[in-house]
């Protein structure tokens, strides 16, 4: 059996008990098998707004706003904002009645106060019932649905965004689209006659491995079924069924995209993540067309034919809305300031112009020598889990170089470097964070840790968790699984040791058992850290 054989027979396996109900013509797809529960920290209210506030707007309050999702599905999303913003109001929608009653128990479970969900298909929604939202997202949606209830969507954002609301948008694009096309329309043919959903994704996954296996165009063809065979093993049952069978799948070119939003009386804003609309990975020859472009729309159109786009997760505002696309480095004095990196070396020389190496998650890092820089980075460090506004940071940042010794005739100066490697770092690599919301939380878990309500909730629904840092978490291994139930206040952190070690001796087919084992000591305490800095944990202070 050859390697891509084992991992269709593999995914097979683990789906095959996920379903056993018939598809009926006469029942929506989605009360049929469920869409997964997802959570998309893109579409937070404090995400959104930080964009916004970057390109000259003035976002509404995220600690006092209305946010409407539309195709909600089981409320996963809003829960984790919901949570996070007890003061705002939150109202998702969704046509699928199991969705909604699946998200209507949650409610209850959670005891949220600030959220609402609703069945209702888009095309009856009115500004008459539902008001007015400062931030609306629809993730997933435009893309499958039909060219009329498409259109409906637009008029919502234009009806019902207030005059300085963001809304967000995702959708497949071209040209990538053409390439997920071609592997979506050979599935679809293949399973035409397939009913039953599990069914009909087994034999659609076990053909695509099967052209990739067999396909006589080796450059031209393989590579691209390959890609999509690929990406599909990290999905469940009902990603495949909803997004790569259906019916409905319309991809458009980002400038289609923007001609729909000018006809509805709207306007591009930007990408919901900075870099995505960063050229730094680009050759010279590159930069050099984009930036000889000054139409917005066609700067970001080239873009997506370089980088031979999938898909966007676009934001947009009102076309009466005035944006600035001349963006200054001290755009980021306005915000609060956070950032995953630590010093490589646990003793880094600050003060002189040596290079000293900071690395963030997954070892991603950069080489700082400048002495305030490296001082605000360690700061980052020390309290990360909070954030810090930016004058904030500097005079930590020059304390800490002062007690080290260090002095220097122009602070003015230092500043304004370290604002420009921050904006560099920020725009191009993310390893700088911004909020508008000030976080506060409390990073120390105590001797017994107790992950907050939401946390403990979500770890009995699936893998991925949300943070109060706005951000989710995939818990994809059982140990790692294991310990997070565990942690529910009542255990010290002796106990969740001697528990986690009898469930680790357990497990029969674990590897490297008695490795894992001898190193768990050292394993829980850097878990419980990680956890307690990102904004897992019950004690929450508001300032």
């Amino acid at each position: 059996m050859g390697s891509i054989e084992r991992k269709i027979y593999i995914f097979n396996t683990a789906h095959r008990l996920l379903l056993t109900v018939k598809t009926m013509k006469d029942k929506f797809a989605y009360d049929v098998i469920a869409y997964p529960g997802k959570i998309f920290s893109q579409t937070n209210p404090d995400r959104l707004a930080e964009m916004a506030k970057i390109f000259g707007m003035s976002p509404p309050d995220v600690e006092n706003c209305r946010v409407l999702e539309l195709g909600c599905g089981n409320g996963s999303n809003l829960f984790a904002q919901a949570f996070v913003f007890p003061s705002s109001e939150f109202i998702g929608i969704d046509l699928s009645e199991n969705h909604i009653a699946d998200a209507k128990k949650g409610v209850t479970e959670l005891n949220l106060t600030n959220i609402e969900f609703r069945q209702i298909d888009v095309m009856d929604m009115t500004v008459q019932d539902f008001g007015k939202f400062d931030y609306i997202t629809a993730h997933g949606l435009i893309s499958w649905i039909p060219d009329f209830v498409r259109e409906r969507v637009f008029e919502i954002y234009r009806e019902m965004l207030t005059p300085n609301g963001i809304g967000y948008i995702s959708y497949n694009t071209y040209p990538g689209g053409h390439i997920r096309d071609m592997a979506r329309r050979i599935m679809r043919y293949h399973t035409r006659n397939t009913i039953d959903p599990t069914e009909k994704v087994q034999k659609a996954m076990t053909f695509l491995a099967f052209l990739v296996e067999n396909s006589i165009e080796k450059e031209a063809i393989q590579p691209f079924l390959m890609k999509e065979l690929e990406r599909h093993f990290d999905h469940d049952t009902g990603d495949i069924f909803h997004d790569d069978l259906a019916e409905f799948y319309q991809p458009l070119y980002f400038y289609e995209f923007v001609e729909t939003l000018e006809k509805h009386g709207l306007q591009f804003l930007s990408e919901s993540e900075i870099a995505a609309i960063s050229t730094q990975i680009f050759s010279p020859e590159v930069r050099a067309m984009i930036d000889s472009l000054s139409d917005i729309v066609e700067r970001e159109q080239y873009l997506d034919f370089v980088r031979g786009r999938y898909f966007r997760q676009t934001l947009i505002c009102h076309q009466e809305v005035v944006l600035n696309r001349q963006i200054s480095p001290a755009v980021l004095r306005d915000f609060y300031i956070s950032s995953p990196l630590r010093p490589l070396n646990e003793n880094p020389n600050l003060t002189e112009g040596k290079v000293e190496k900071f690395v963030g998650r997954k070892n991603a890092g950069v080489e700082i020598d400048h002495p305030l820089t490296k001082a605000a980075l360690v700061h980052l460090n020390k309290i990360y889990g909070n954030t810090v506004d930016f004058d904030e940071l500097i005079a930590n940042a020059r304390k800490i170089l002062e007690e080290s010794g260090f002095q220097t005739g122009d602070w003015e100066k230092e500043k304004n470097i370290l604002n420009q490697i921050f904006w560099q770092m920020y725009f191009s690599t993310g390893l700088i964070e911004v909020n508008v919301k000030r976080h506060q939380i409390s990073t120390d878990a105590g001797d017994k840790p107790k992950i907050n309500r939401l946390a403990a909730w979500q770890i009995h629904s699936g893998n991925a968790l949300s943070t109060l840092l706005g951000t989710s978490i995939r818990i994809d291994d059982e140990i790692s699984h294991h310990l997070i139930e565990l942690m529910d206040g009542t255990r010290s952190r002796t106990e969740l040791l001697e528990s986690m070690k009898t469930f680790a001796e357990s497990q029969e087919d674990m590897e490297n058992k008695q490795e894992f084992i001898d190193k768990l000591p050292v394993w829980l305490s850097e878990n419980i850290d990680y956890s307690a800095k990102m904004g897992l944990f019950e004690e929450v202070e508001e300032v």
